[in-house]
Parts: C-alpha cells; structure tokens; sequence
C-alpha cells in the first residue's frame, strides 16, 4: 500500500489543493482549514453577540465553484471562480501576518459544537465572495489558539488514544483541529473510490469522484477489497527507504457523510439524481451504528508526530485492526 494522493483545503468548504508533499501538525496537514467562510454578521445576526455562522457546502453548492491555489513561495493563496466570465479570482497571504489582523473584527465560530477565534480579512475578499455567492459574506482566518477542541472529545475513551499521537519516542502529542469538521483527517482508499464510481452511470465515471468526499490522505491499496479501510485502526507511513516508521494515523471513526458530496462541482448545484453519491452509497454503506441512516466513505484520523513529512509514494501499512468504536454513542446526542 502507498499514498497514492494528498490535499489541502486552505479554505472549508471550497475545493482542495491536491499537493506531493505535506507536513503533519497537531491540528492536521499544515495551512488545512485555517480560513472560513461565514454568513455577515452585519446583515445576519445570531444568538450571541460576535457569534459567526459558517457557510457549508452541504447547504451552499456554489462553494464548489472556488479553487485555491498557492504559488510556488508558499506565501500567497490565489482563490479563483472556475465559471466567471471574464474570470474573476482574489489573492491573500497564506497565512496572514499578525500585525495585519491586529485591529480585524474577531468572532467566534461554531463547528460540530466546538468554537474557535477568528478574524476578519477585510473588504476585498468580502466583496469578492458576497459578489459569487449572492450571500454577505466575509472571510475569517483562524486566531487565538489557532485551534479549537475535538468534538465529542469528552466522549472518546481515553486508553484509545485517539487524541494522543504516540509516534515518535515516549512522547504523546495532544491533538486538536482548526475549521475541519470533526478530525484533522479524512484517510480513504483507492478500492472503495473505484467502487462509488461504477455506481455512476458510464458516462460519468471518468469523473474525479474523490473530490466530492474531500480526503486528506488517499491511500492505494493495490488489490485489497473495497471498504478495507472500515476496518482500520492504525497506519504506519515509512520513510523513503521503505523500513523506517515516520508518522502514524491513528483511525477513529467511520465517516458519516452528509449532502455535500452531492455537490455538482461543474456547475455549483445540485447532481442529477443519477449521479447523487450520497444515494447511490447509502443503499448499502450505512455501517456506522452512531449514525445509522448516514452511508460511510472514509476514516476520521489523527496523525503524528507534528512535523513529519507525507508524500505521495510513502509506503503503508496497516498496523492495528478492529472495530472503531472510539467514539461512543453518546456524541449523537451531544
């Protein structure tokens, strides 16, 4: 087995940055889901005062109609509109400076029921995708702690070590997450994206289907059977050479999927119902007893240790197998 594809998605909900190489950090692959989008809070009050509600693609399709880019220094993210014309884009730092935010609105943020600090970047990326979105909309960048809790952290039984990495020495390392929804990362399989595609009709299954299930680490598994990875506790990545251990993904949960991968990518709506992934996996992948009317694609992981280098080609091995029952049945209600 070797990863196969690695992706970034600077910006929830918009399309990912597929790269070769990426580095491991406490709260996922380093620049992932550091920015959000959110409704204005101007024009759209909520229940709290500095509380900002967050634009999702499973309610807004247009958001599948944004690709980012970065350029070849790392400092700069260009965001481009696939289907304006004339064509229309806006770049911004990467990662903002903090001088530059010192004096931005801040608001909190609500994922999953755990909240995290963010600043506003201003007018120009604001008017940019309120004009796309027909929403007010502004752009947040992720501040404070540049992280926010575990959703169902309480919940998840700590001899599982699922919010703990211990990949390098005796050490444990504390895992958190920015703007993703529920874990720094989604890992999938090669087997199983092969098997949602000749669900589609054939004269859609040239599609890059991957994308709709937004992955951060894909893994090809050569001849293994689809939905192998359901039952996957542990990976080990090697180094080049092939023998030595350099991360490990811990995988907790299977992935309940919602709306979102029903996203037309071409055109920002909604698929025709032939090509609607979400029924055409849930007539036989709701497999996860916490969430039995959702279908499965994927592994909500954590990963360590911070620093550590993936890329595409590194070798894989599944180290650790069971049932993922991290995740107690009391998260539902929570």
């Amino acid at each position: 087995m070797k990863i196969q594809r690695l992706f970034i998605y600077p910006v929830k909900s918009l399309l990912p940055i597929e790269v070769s190489i990426a580095e491991i950090t406490s709260e996922g692959f380093r620049f992932d889901r550091q920015y959000i989008l959110v409704r204005d809070p101007k024009s759209h009050p909520t229940i709290r005062p500095h509380l900002a509600e967050h634009l999702t693609v499973k309610r807004v399709y247009k958001l599948a109609l944004f690709q980012p880019s970065i350029n070849d220094d790392w400092s700069e993210l260009t965001i481009k509109h696939t289907v304006a014309q004339p064509e229309s884009s806006i770049t911004i730092p990467l990662t903002p400076s903090p001088l530059s935010c010192l004096d931005a609105p801040s608001y909190q943020v609500s994922v999953f029921g755990t909240e995290a600090s963010a600043v506003d970047m201003g007018d120009g990326p604001a008017e940019f995708f309120s004009k796309h979105l027909d929403i007010p909309t502004r752009l947040l960048f992720i501040s404070g702690s540049g992280s926010r809790e575990i959703p169902g952290a309480a919940y998840i039984p700590k001899h599982r070590l699922p919010l703990t990495i211990k990949a390098a020495g005796e050490h444990f390392q504390p895992q958190r997450i920015r703007f993703a929804d529920a874990a720094p990362f989604l890992v999938t399989s090669t087997a199983s994206e092969e098997d949602v595609r000749i669900r589609l009709p054939p004269d859609n299954q040239q599609e890059d289907v991957l994308l709709r299930f937004r992955t951060n680490i894909h893994v090809d598994v050569g001849s293994v059977a689809a939905w192998d990875e359901d039952h996957w506790r542990e990976l080990t990545v090697f180094a080049e050479d092939g023998t030595t251990p350099k991360a490990v993904v811990r995988c907790v949960f299977k992935t309940p999927r919602c709306l979102s991968i029903n996203a037309n990518i071409q055109t920002g709506g909604g698929s025709p119902r032939s090509t609607q992934v979400y029924g055409l996996i849930a007539r036989d992948r709701r497999v996860n007893k916490a969430y039995p009317m959702k279908p499965v694609f994927g592994q909500w992981s954590f990963a360590g240790p911070n620093g550590a280098l993936l890329r595409v080609g590194d070798e894989v091995k599944v180290t650790e197998r069971g049932a993922n029952d991290n995740l107690s049945e009391n998260l539902v209600s929570a």
